[in-house]
């Protein structure tokens, strides 16, 4: 995974410079850093943003933008944030390791309010400001309010060394207004660990890429039928199957034994990491299945729909079962997305279920509508094998089938039962020919 933290660092390096992005609400300026206070850093705050056609990595969700800080870890420091709670579903900030693990985060609804109301917490508070701090060191026992802490490297397992740089990821699902919800992106201050001293502002600066570009690639991905023949995808296994994502191992352990055709033992890469990875969210947890075209060029799955939160405040501390849940479709290879649903985009029939149908533009059944509560989502045309990730964010406490309560090592049916898609290989022909979704679903499961 750090071969792809060469590439961001270059594009981290290369944002400086610029003033805000068009389009958002204007920030307020930041004080200049002094000639000895550039030395130490990285002069911008925000330096990267996702996007669906130039940032489109670390297999993200097309509903949620990311921004991307990166502060080097001096001695004695720590950084604070100070933002506007947004107009949005979801917003967190996570940090990560070198190896794009995540090692702490906070959500919004954990965020006290230095003025006004956290609207994530109750649906009448009033729309306020916080601020928060990004710390070097494993998460303490007791905890610091409005703090995550940046973690460390572990050293062969003997030691542990401080994280060099400090990478934290500002996330903002289905934002209101503008890309970052209709408020200022929040603003990164270096200071002391006790904020004693003269802080160092880090300037408000137009992240990577520039708004504005036209976005052509993954709309020729998705809107193409003319897959490249005859590509085998060895890694996908012979019949589709949904699987928990723990941690890169554990994904790559899985992947092998696609490869060979039986099962590797659990642990057998470099043990149970269940730490995530490809800058994973500590909010969302997530099952995924890979199929190939050399098997089948369309599938369809189905499950029982949980309920989402229709105000941020429904969860976790409310009646919903989840804050937010999504399917995309993905390529393995590039990490990019080709196209993904939101919940609300998502079509539940009379019984509770959703079910989808993927495969290219030209093999979607006629009856793969949202009248007929079957959702469609593209293959994406270039690619021979097709990613399917589902996630689960922020259950609340009663919702025990969600992903997140899958342990290590237990096949993920055992836990969420009904919430868990069953998926199969079909044609076009056999979806068309039912007479609904789940006659639809049950003809192809028995092919």
């Amino acid at each position: 995974m750090l071969r792809l933290a060469i590439p961001a660092l270059a594009l981290l390096l290369a944002a400086c410079g610029g003033s805000s992005a068009p389009g958002t609400a204007a920030e307020t300026p930041l004080p200049q850093p002094t000639p000895e206070t550039q030395a130490i850093a990285l002069n911008c705050s925000w330096l990267v943003r996702s996007d669906p056609d130039l940032l489109n990595i670390a297999f993200p969700d097309e509903a949620a933008t990311y921004w991307v800080a990166a502060v080097p870890a001096l001695p004695g420091m720590r950084l604070r944030i100070e933002g506007e709670y947004p107009h949005s579903r979801y917003f967190s900030y996570n940090a990560y390791d070198p190896a794009l693990r995540p090692t702490d985060a906070i959500t919004d609804y954990q965020l006290d309010p230095s003025e006004g109301g956290n609207p994530y917490r109750s649906a009448g508070a009033t729309q306020g400001r916080y601020v928060a701090y990004l710390k070097p060191g494993a998460v303490p026992e007791m905890r610091e309010p409005n703090t995550i802490y940046a973690g460390s490297i572990n050293l062969l397992n003997r030691v542990d060394l401080p994280n060099p740089v400090w990478l934290l990821i500002y996330r903002i699902y289905l934002a209101e207004g503008s890309r970052s919800g209709g408020v200022p992106l929040p603003k990164l201050t270096l200071e002391t660990a006790g904020g004693t001293a003269t802080p160092v502002a880090l300037e408000s600066c137009n992240p990577l890429p520039p708004e504005g570009l036209p976005g052509l690639v993954n709309g020729v991905i998705r809107d193409s039928s003319n897959p490249l023949p005859g590509l085998p995808f060895p890694l996908a296994p012979k019949q589709p199957q949904m699987v928990r994502f723990y941690g890169l191992p554990e994904a790559l352990r899985q992947l092998v034994s696609n490869a060979v055709g039986f099962q590797l033992p659990l642990g057998a890469i470099t043990g149970a990491d269940t730490g995530g990875g490809f800058l994973s969210n500590i909010d969302n947890a997530y099952v995924t299945s890979i199929a190939s075209r050399d098997k089948g060029s369309l599938y369809i799955l189905r499950a029982r729909a949980p309920s989402h939160a229709q105000r941020p405040s429904e969860a976790p501390l409310g009646a919903a079962q989840l804050r937010y849940w999504s399917i995309c479709t993905n390529e393995f290879v590039t990490q990019r997305y080709v196209d993904c649903l939101s919940d609300f985009e998502v079509p539940v029939d009379a019984q509770g279920y959703f079910t989808l149908v993927v495969s290219d533009p030209a093999q979607k059944p006629a009856n793969a509508t949202d009248a007929n509560a079957m959702a469609w989502l593209p293959w994406g045309s270039i690619y021979p094998d097709s990613v399917l990730i589902y996630r689960h964010m922020l259950p609340s406490p009663h919702f025990t089938q969600a992903v997140q309560n899958v342990p290590y090592g237990t096949p993920p049916v055992d836990v969420m039962g009904e919430y868990l898609p069953r998926i199969a290989y079909c044609d076009k022909a056999t979806i068309e020919a039912a007479g609904s979704a789940a006659q639809a679903f049950a003809a192809c499961a028995a092919e």
